[in-house]
């Protein structure tokens, strides 16, 4: 016979009461034909997803709905970390907590830095009108150091944003997070790769080069945008902003094939995608 609603919601409160690695009780959960929606503040990522863990495990759950509030506390870390029971594991991730926000900035800043130097590369370059010159002819220029220099510090900075991104999208399709992750670091590493200078030895070589890494990074940022924006979605923790700019880019992608590589579409493209990481970064600071 399948436990009850209360019955259901009684044994999550037991067991997240007595579980010997968390500990909380001021987790609220409701309990309608076997959905449960978990409620309430806690401490850190791990807090939220040990919660879910321990309320799988409970007989007649057929559903979880996190919602979770993510508010490191300095008081309970301090008791955490004082604790003689603590483990290994349970420190790593109490420590995550409080520092994981730094991560958040790595994407910011990363983004301020290219919009900063390419503008100002734009603006030196002479005779330079987004309107009939690419992005990447601002790299052949007499800017072709600003060009680097933003490209170079945006991928790089955006890998720590992705892996911080990823941790808050866990638990909804692991598969989409994975591939997603995935082709969100080796698009940022093709990001970096293009703000490498041109080689005047091997001008046809470079031209191959660059046209790779550009290529990877347009496709690869549209594809991890898109599969992101998709999780966002699925979760209750995003607005339907953050998906709607994150699905623009793959318009703009499809728009920038159907012209040929118009550079106007191409520079739509470029700013609507460090559009959605100035907005996802913002975001989950602010959370």
């Amino acid at each position: 016979m399948e436990n009850t609603d209360k019955q259901i919601e009684e044994k999550i409160q037991s067991n997240l009461k007595k579980d010997k690695n968390f500990g909380l009780s001021n987790i609220k959960t409701y309990v309608i034909n076997g959905f449960v929606t978990l409620e309430g503040s806690i401490i850190s990522l791990w807090h939220k997803t040990r919660a879910e863990t321990i309320t799988k495990t409970v007989a007649g759950v057929k559903g979880i709905t996190n919602k979770l509030k993510i508010k490191p506390k300095q008081s309970e870390l301090l008791k955490e970390l004082m604790s003689e029971s603590i483990t290994n594991e349970k420190l790593r991730y109490v420590v995550d907590a409080h520092l994981s926000k730094i991560e958040c900035y790595f994407g910011l800043v990363g983004v301020s830095f290219a919009i900063i130097f390419i503008i100002f590369a734009a603006l030196v370059t002479p005779g330079y009108n987004p309107l009939v010159n690419t992005v990447s002819e601002l790299g052949q220029g007499i800017a072709k150091t600003l060009f680097s220099i933003a490209f170079v510090s945006s991928g790089s900075l955006s890998i720590p944003f992705i892996l911080y991104l990823e941790k808050t999208l866990l638990g909804i399709n692991e598969f989409v997070r994975r591939i997603a992750t995935a082709v969100a670091i080796i698009s940022a590493v093709s990001v970096a790769l293009v703000g490498i200078l041109p080689d005047p030895e091997n001008p046809d070589a470079f031209k191959v080069f660059h046209g790779i890494v550009a290529v990877n990074a347009f496709f690869g940022s549209v594809i991890n945008i898109c599969l992101y924006s998709y999780l966002m979605m699925k979760s209750n923790e995003y607005k339907k902003y953050h998906v709607v700019i994150g699905f623009a880019t793959g318009f703009d992608l499809l728009l920038l094939l159907i012209t040929l590589i118009n550079p106007l579409v191409e520079w739509i493209l470029t700013v609507n995608i460090m559009l959605w990481i100035i907005v996802t970064s913002i975001k989950l600071i602010r959370s």
